[in-house]
C-alpha cells in the first residue's frame, strides 16, 4: 500500500494530502477553499502531499508549500463547474505544471522522502525563502525515523547485518550502495541497499571497504595509515562473504559505482 494512503488521516491534520490521477499525466486539482483552511491554521507551516498509486509504497511528492506558493495565486486558478476554484496542474518526470502559469518546476527532490515526523512544522514562519526551503530538506532528514527504503532492504536481509548478522534493530542501518543525493531513481531501489550494522554503514559510506562482483568485501588499501583499531574493525571482515539476500539480488551496477566512486577516496 501507498505509505501517504495509509498514514493519511495523521499526514491530513498538518499537511494537505490529495490523490493525484496516474492514468493523466498525475493530474490533480488543488482546492482554493481547502488550502486557505491550511494556510488559515498554519501560515505557511505545511506541505502538500501529492500521491500516485495506491499500490506503490514509495509514489508520492512532500512538497513544503513555501517552495511552490508563488504558482498557487489567483491569476492561476481555474474554474471547475462554474463555481469551484481551483489550481489545476500535472507532473511528468518530476516536473510539475499548473495551468493558466507558463512555469516548468523541477520538484524531484521532494519525491518519495523518507517518513518524517509531522508532529513538528517543517518551516519557520518568518524565513520563508530559498535558505529556509534548504534549511527544511536537511530537517526532513534529520526526522527520518523509518523509511520504505529502510523496511525493504532491512526485509530483504532477514533483519540482520549482511556482514555481522547482527539483529538489533536500532543497531541496523539500510545502507545505500549509491548515495541518496547521487541518483534519483535508485533511492527507494532494494538493489541498491545492504543492511549493515552502524559501524560498518560509515565505513562502507566513507569507502573504507567495498564489495566485489562475487560479493566479497575488499577492504581500502590504505590500511597501513589508519588507527590499529579500524584495522582491526577492517581485517576481521576482508574477504567475507555477505549474506544472501532474501528477495531482492543487489545491483553490480551499484557495486561497480561504489568501487569507482567511493572506495578507497577517503
Amino acid at each position: 500500500m501507498n505509505w501517504v494512503k495509509g498514514n493519511r488521516e495523521q499526514l491530513e491534520i498538518s499537511n494537505y494530502v490529495l490523490k493525484a490521477d496516474t492514468t493523466s499525466n498525475y493530474w490533480f486539482g488543488i482546492s482554493q477553499k481547502k488550502l486557505s483552511n491550511y494556510r488559515t491554521q498554519f501560515d505557511s507551516n505545511f506541505s502538500i502531499i501529492l500521491f500516485g498509486s495506491e499500490n506503490d509504497e514509495g509514489d508520492f511528492y512532500i512538497m513544503p508549500f513555501a517552495a511552490i506558493q508563488d504558482l498557487l495565486i489567483e491569476k492561476n486558478l481555474y474554474f471547475l463547474e462554474g463555481k469551484r476554484q481551483r489550481w489545476v496542474g500535472d507532473i511528468r518526470n518530476h516536473i510539475l505544471r499548473i495551468r493558466n502559469s507558463n512555469i516548468e518546476r523541477n520538484i524531484s527532490e521532494f519525491f518519495s522522502l523518507p517518513q518524517i515526523d509531522y508532529s513538528k512544522p517543517i518551516l519557520q514562519k518568518d524565513n520563508l525563502n530559498d535558505y529556509a526551503i534548504e534549511n527544511a530538506k536537511r530537517e526532513i532528514q534529520i526526522r527520518i525515523k523509518q523509511s520504505t527504503f529502510r523496511k525493504k532492504v532491512l526485509e530483504n536481509f532477514n533483519y540482520k547485518c549482511c556482514l555481522t548478522r547482527v539483529t538489533e534493530n536500532d543497531l541496523l542501518v539500510a545502507s545505500h550502495i549509491i548515495p541518496w543525493s547521487t541518483k534519483i531513481d535508485t533511492r527507494l531501489s532494494p538493489h541498491n541497499g545492504l543492511c549493515l550494522s552502524t559501524l560498518y554503514d560509515s565505513l562502507f559510506d566513507k569507502g573504507y571497504f567495498t564489495l566485489n562482483e562475487k560479493y566479497e568485501v575488499i577492504i581500502a588499501s590504505k590500511l597501513d595509515a589508519l588507527s590499529l583499531q579500524t584495522q582491526n574493525w577492517l581485517n576481521e571482515i576482508s574477504g567475507r562473504v555477505i549474506s544472501k539476500p532474501v528477495k531482492h539480488e543487489i545491483s553490480q551496477i551499484a557495486l561497480e559505482y561504489h568501487r569507482n566512486t567511493i572506495f578507497d577516496k577517503f
